[in-house]
């Protein structure tokens, strides 16, 4: 009768884990089952989008993505949404992320005008809001970064050599010029000029005299007026030359300059608007290239999504109690469940029970004979859990740890929640695995009452402990294991409960304090 128990605990388990990978493949997307709603839109960026990944209508899941490839340079994300889906054209897609690290999912917006046609199956959505992500926030940075960082050194280089001529050679060509006008190369002429067209007045009023008093000095005094003219029309050579070579000097010290001048004018033209494709200097190029600035836009946009999706992190703590109805003992359990997307999260429990840690066992030979034997010894003390789960509509599995050992399980979710059916398959006390069946039901809020089987596929017994000479209490004198049925119940509180609870008996003790 041992083996029919045995074959139809492991019937059961079986039933249910097929019946629960069935449910599973129902839920997951296949582009080849018709019926459903087809439609595609193409996207610049599609990283962290995965096939798999749910298509979203104001907040409500309606489809999931079925394929993607690339076409032209585009990311083609295939969608399937819902036969009774209604989309009007013009609508738009966008690309979103629950979290800085997590997958990406599409989001539709619909259009505002409900006169416009409706979309067709197989028609794209055409209009695409591309949402940022951190891949295109580390680009941004990686290309603007070392440009901002040329265009500095670049400004630095031109103001330090602007700098340079300001202090040096300009200075130094204003200096030769104040001094060569302070030589009198130019008041000398001008003053030995004045000096002649005097002589010139005194001469002409001498004449006049000379021709009132008597004609015989009108010759002599017109010699000395001739004398004075050409006198005067050499200092004006003489100035002229002067002048014209002064001015040469001026303008070859200016022509040093130029050089220095023209590159200033080359920087700061870099700054302004490029005409047509001739863009000038790194800095012009960094600030009049758009893409640049629409990827800036997006990573500042990533940035604040990446911000927006950590407020996403939910922690749920909570308690557990057991009782065997075979071994008449009690498990503990402290549960903490920690969900940073809504369909990934990590579960950690510690039990505390009579079953002990995790056995060692050992083999000794018994000295003079060909016997053996075999010691298991169980420390007391807790066992943990620590598992990976990731959710599936109203199915959910995780692995990793389970009561110190590798293990792997499943949860099925019905009525949002209020019940549960799992499975947990992992170490056991003999060789087949340990199997454990469990249902929960909500009372209330956070109260839910449970029951179940453990170690399903064992049939039960009872260990002997060795005690020595010392006294021990009764529980303490053997170990239950294989199979057994217990009850159970379990209080868990997400973070809105632990606030209102902090905040209720928080003031409770300020008040009896």
């Amino acid at each position: 009768m041992r083996w029919v128990s045995r074959l139809t605990t492991l019937v059961l388990v079986v039933a249910l884990l097929g019946g629960m990978v069935l449910l599973v493949r129902s839920k997951l997307p296949n582009a080849e089952i018709g019926g459903g709603f087809k439609t595609y839109t193409m996207f610049r960026d599609g990283s962290r989008l995965a096939v798999g990944s749910p298509v979203v209508f104001a907040g409500v899941r309606v489809g999931d993505i079925t394929g993607l490839s690339i076409v032209g340079g585009f990311a083609r994300v295939d969608m399937m949404l819902q036969n009774a889906f209604v989309l009007h054209q013009g609508s738009f897609a966008t690309r979103r992320s629950d979290s800085l690290f997590g997958d990406s999912y599409v989001e539709i917006i619909p259009n505002p005008d409900d006169t416009a046609p409706y979309l067709e199956p197989g028609q794209p959505i055409d209009h695409v809001q591309e949402g940022a992500s951190t891949d295109a926030l580390l680009r941004g940075m990686n290309t603007a970064l070392p440009r901002m960082d040329n265009a500095m050194e670049t400004m630095s280089s031109g103001l330090v050599t602007a700098r340079q001529v300001v202090n040096g050679p300009f200075v130094e060509r204003l200096a030769a010029a104040d001094h060569w006008l302070a030589s009198g190369h130019i008041e000398g002429p001008l003053e030995a000029t004045g000096g002649a067209l005097e002589r010139i007045d005194r001469a002409t009023a001498a004449a006049q005299a000379s021709i009132g008093a008597n004609g015989s000095g009108v010759v002599a005094k017109l010699d000395g007026f001739q004398k004075a003219i050409t006198g005067a029309r050499g200092n004006m050579a003489d100035v002229k030359s002067g002048m014209t070579s002064g001015l040469a000097t001026m303008r070859a010290r200016l022509d040093d300059v130029d050089p220095t001048v023209d590159n200033i004018t080359e920087l700061m033209g870099a700054v302004d608007q490029g005409r047509g494709d001739d863009w000038k200097g790194t800095l012009g190029r960094l600030i009049n290239d758009k893409q640049l600035a629409d990827t800036l836009e997006d990573a500042a946009a990533a940035g604040a999504e990446g911000a927006h999706g950590l407020n996403r992190f939910t922690a749920y703590l909570g308690g557990r109690l057991e009782l065997g109805l075979y071994s008449k003992q009690f498990r503990f359990y402290a549960t903490a469940e920690i969900r940073a997307r809504s369909d990934k999260f990590y579960l950690v429990e510690f039990e505390k029970s009579n079953l002990g840690q995790v056995p060692k066992d050992s083999l000794s030979d018994v000295a003079g004979t060909s016997d053996y034997v075999h010691r298991s010894v169980i420390k007391e003390g807790p066992r943990f859990t620590f598992q990976f789960g990731k959710q599936f509509g109203k199915v959910q599995f995780r692995g990793g740890l389970k009561d110190s050992t590798f293990g792997i399980g499943g949860d099925l979710l019905l009525g949002d929640g209020r019940l549960q059916l799992s499975t947990d398959l992992f170490g056991s006390f003999t060789r087949s695995p340990r199997v454990k069946v469990t249902a929960a039901l909500a009372v209330f809020r956070s109260l839910y009452i449970m029951a179940g089987v453990d170690d399903a596929l064992n049939s039960p017994g009872d260990l002997s402990i060795r005690t020595g000479n010392t006294d021990v209490p009764g529980e303490f004198s053997k170990v239950h294991y294989g199979r057994d049925y217990f009850l159970g119940a379990s209080v868990h509180f997400d973070d809105a409960d632990l606030a209102t609870l902090l905040r209720v008996y928080g003031a409770l003790l300020v008040g009896l304090l």
